[in-house]
């Protein structure tokens, strides 16, 4: 009778670590393999390049220099917010800026320039003297012009050739102006219509068209577009949707009419103007 033969032994599994011991090993395990990670980001991914997009009114070099990103900086480790910060602080034309990280070496940074919209007068604290001779402090102009963008940021002081380029505000100053800065006005009714209005112009492609805007009133501001046709709006309004009625009128005026259209109401006040 044939002998049966033996099955061969399998091989002793190791014994897992139960209990405490085995909690122990499972966060060494973690921990190692946490530190592998973070040691093969630190050595392999550096930055070799800074990319730079979207300027024309500065230089890619003005950019990567106010950017400050050193090459051989860990990639993962660059602030992206500290970087932007920068570039806002410093360069006031730099509306917006996406910082993208490209693995393995290229930090790419996305910038979207101001527009430019606007010119405003600046004002100031003063000290005038009253008849008594007491010294009186009182915000008046200072003669000074500022360009803004339609958010209402201050750009820098406007020469000769930007009064003529961009729309004139009057009825309302910056005071105290700092570029960088969203302008600060005495009423900010006046600064929220004012910046309303500029944007909701910017939206609907009519920025270049209008030259005139006056916010001297509380309640209600007013537009010349095309040097031709007086638009006067509540300070309140959906600017948007009044100006794509305004649009429509301006569709059915010749080209060398003058007219006043009130939007101030649901119903359009068309006139004739001379």
């Amino acid at each position: 009778m044939a002998k049966k033969q033996k099955e061969p032994k399998q091989p002793k599994q190791p014994k897992q670590p139960k209990g405490k011991a085995g909690i122990l090993y499972g966060i060494v395990t973690a921990l190692l393999m946490a530190a592998s990670v973070v040691l093969a980001c630190t050595v392999f991914f550096r930055v070799e390049s800074v990319q730079v997009v979207g300027v024309e009114r500065y230089t890619v070099e003005e950019i990567q220099a106010v950017a400050s990103v050193e090459k051989g900086s860990n990639l993962i480790l660059t602030p992206g917010e500290q970087v932007a910060g920068r570039l806002y602080k410093n360069l006031p034309y730099v509306d917006h800026v996406d910082v993208r990280k490209r693995f393995p070496t290229t930090l790419r940074l996305e910038v979207t320039e101001s527009v430019p919209a606007a010119v405003i007068p600046a004002s100031a604290t003063v000290e005038m003297t009253g008849e008594d001779g007491e010294i009186i402090p009182t915000v008046a102009v200072t003669g000074e012009l500022w360009i803004i963008d339609p958010k209402g940021r201050l750009l820098e002081p406007a020469d000769e050739a930007a009064q003529n380029q961009y729309i004139t505000v009057t009825g309302v100053a910056a005071f105290e102006p700092v570029q960088g800065e969203i302008i600060d006005v005495e009423n900010p009714n006046q600064k929220a219509s004012l910046i309303g209005l500029l944007q909701a112009l910017e939206s609907e492609g009519m920025l270049a068209n209008v030259t005139d805007i006056d916010a001297s009133l509380t309640t209600e501001i007013s537009m010349v577009y095309d040097g031709r046709i007086t638009a006067k709006l509540l300070s309140n309004t959906d600017f948007v949707r009044k100006l794509r009625i305004l649009e429509e009128v301006i569709a059915l005026t010749g080209e060398h009419e003058y007219r006043t259209v009130n939007l101030k109401g649901e119903e359009v006040f068309d006139s004739p103007s001379f």
